[in-house]
């Protein structure tokens, strides 16, 4: 005996990189057992793959792909999913940082945060096409999802900026030539990178320190010593796989 089919709703989001609007519904079932069994292996291949699995399946639109999309596009899908899923408020506890008579407050106090209202922080002043010096220069681009995630922890930090680095590169340019990112090694890019002076590399650097990002605003006071907090949250690796 077939049992009836519940239909979920459908939601119109608008993807941050491209402002293209794309039909998602809310997980299911299904998906919160994907990515269940995704976070308890603790297994980095395994959650991204999990993780776009169930954005993927989320997305009504055929002629969106996943694996195209740059990396915020999809954490930004994660947090619209999330909202319509399991519920648009989070409750953070946050520690009060108001002085009174010389002694922080430090009382810890509840904010409800709404992340359907998450805000995408971008700077427009940075420009994707970096000029280095006589006539060289670089186009850059934003990374795919798998590849900001697989930047693990443990790298230190000047390989971890390395890697953004090569992965944000589209094409490198002279006065003759662009040679794409498809046809040079991450060999010969570290090459490239070696023979720059620190002001060279840094205006590379500033691409990658500049990532967009997101953000929830909050007002809240304090429970204990009365003082109005505006509040930004930008950690949403505590519900991100």
């Amino acid at each position: 005996m077939e049992l009836p089919t519940i239909n979920a709703p459908t939601y119109y989001i608008k993807l941050p990189s491209s402002g293209q609007k794309i039909r998602i519904r809310p997980f299911l079932v299904k998906e919160e057992k994907i990515l269940l069994i995704a976070a308890e292996s603790k297994d980095t291949n395994e959650i991204i793959n999990a993780t776009k699995q169930v954005i993927s399946n989320c997305i009504l639109d055929n002629d969106v792909n996943i694996n195209d999309l740059v990396f915020f596009d999809v954490d930004y899908l994660f947090i619209a999913l999330r909202a319509k899923s399991v519920g648009e408020t989070i409750e953070m506890n946050f520690v009060c940082n108001n002085v009174v008579d010389d002694n922080k407050c430090g009382n810890i106090f509840p904010v409800a945060l709404d992340i359907s209202n998450a805000e995408i922080i971008q700077n427009l002043e940075v420009k994707d096409k970096i000029d280095l010096d006589n006539g060289i220069g670089a186009k850059m681009k934003y990374p795919k999802y798998s590849v900001m995630k697989q930047i693990v922890d443990d790298e230190n930090q000047m390989d971890k900026k390395h890697r953004m680095i090569y992965s944000s590169i589209d094409y490198i340019y002279n006065k003759d030539k662009i040679f794409s990112s498809k046809e040079f090694s991450r060999e010969d890019f570290d090459k490239f990178i070696e023979g720059l002076t620190k002001t060279q590399f840094e205006k590379l650097e500033g691409w990658v320190d500049n990532f967009p990002t997101f953000a929830i605003t909050a007002e809240k006071d304090c429970s204990k010593c009365g003082h109005h907090h505006s509040i930004k949250y930008d950690e949403f690796t505590s519900f991100f796989l």
